[in-house]
């Protein structure tokens, strides 16, 4: 997706966010260094995840390392309470597959400081229920239904920690239905993503058959710079399932082999504009890439 007007005062937003959130941070400085580079690597042309990245990897030279940490750990912690609510809530449902991701999709609202998402793991108690019902506003799940029938590959491609506490109930019900299911997760820290430790501290890395990273600090998955090991079980899976706007956002240019699943909620204008649908809405995505 290419870089849009409203994605400017977004980015800087997550910025000044992600400056405030440890004591002693180099608010200023941070948010200047961020400023001049987004001024510098502005341009229509450009994929708004590769501008979004240089960004932030400015804010990071100020901040350190990973200046989300303790937030994504409250952020499993917090979500992990609603796990058992939500497999009653799949467990009673005629159609499993659908409630899975609907559990997935709704815990794509834990993107901290985000236009659209909530500032706090805390906020996520009081809306689950809303967001529960607002169903799914963009359905394709019959696209994952057609490849269950089968042995083969999936790759799942991570978001935010939190919500990959809900997704693991969808990888339970992908891998009861024979799939082997291959989780990718950043190569880095950068937002609140979830990376390989945060994927260990949280068990995430033990739902899964196999488990790599994108292999850069990227928002999204940098396809410059694909690990090869990771291009291998792209270009021999059935299906991607791709969580979150980063990740479409890196994804929506690229020519694939293989059908993509957008499991995400609209929190933007440019994102919801590409789907083709309202803002704020959940949404299971389908998309054919034709190489």
């Amino acid at each position: 997706m290419r870089i849009h007007t409203d994605c400017a005062p977004c980015l800087m937003k997550r910025i000044l966010f992600q400056s405030r959130l440890n004591e002693g941070s180099d608010e200023k400085r941070s948010v200047e260094d961020s400023l001049k580079v987004l001024a510098r690597e502005f341009d229509y042309g450009r994929k708004s995840v590769d501008i979004a990245t240089e960004v932030h990897r400015a804010s990071y030279a100020v901040l350190g390392k990973d200046p989300y940490h303790d937030l994504k750990v409250r952020a499993d912690e917090i979500a992990g309470r609603f796990m058992d609510l939500a497999q009653r809530y799949v467990d009673g449902s005629e159609d499993k597959l659908r409630a899975c991701l609907m559990v997935s999709v709704i815990g794509n609202i834990m993107d901290f400081g985000s236009t659209g998402g909530i500032d706090g793991p805390e906020e996520f108690e009081p809306i689950f229920q809303r967001l529960m019902d607002q169903g799914l506003g963009l359905d394709d799940s019959d696209r994952i239904a057609e490849v269950l029938d089968r042995p083969g590959t999936i790759v799942f491609m991570f978001d935010n920690c939190g919500e990959t506490q809900l997704d693991k109930i969808l990888i339970r019900y992908l891998r009861s239905h024979g799939k082997r299911v291959v989780g990718v997760v950043r190569g880095e820290p950068i937002l609140n993503d979830v990376t390989a430790e945060d994927a260990v501290r949280s068990g995430l890395d033990k739902e899964l058959d196999r488990m790599l990273t994108t292999g850069t600090f990227y928002v999204g998955i940098d396809w410059d710079n694909v690990p090869a090991d990771l291009m291998e079980e792209i270009e021999g899976c059935d299906l991607i399932i791709a969580k979150g706007m980063g990740n479409f956002e890196s994804l929506s240019d690229e020519d694939l082999p293989v059908p993509v699943v957008h499991v995400m909620r609209t929190k933007c204008k440019p994102v919801a504009d590409s789907v083709g649908v309202p803002q704020d809405l959940n949404v299971v995505y389908c998309r054919v890439y034709s190489g």
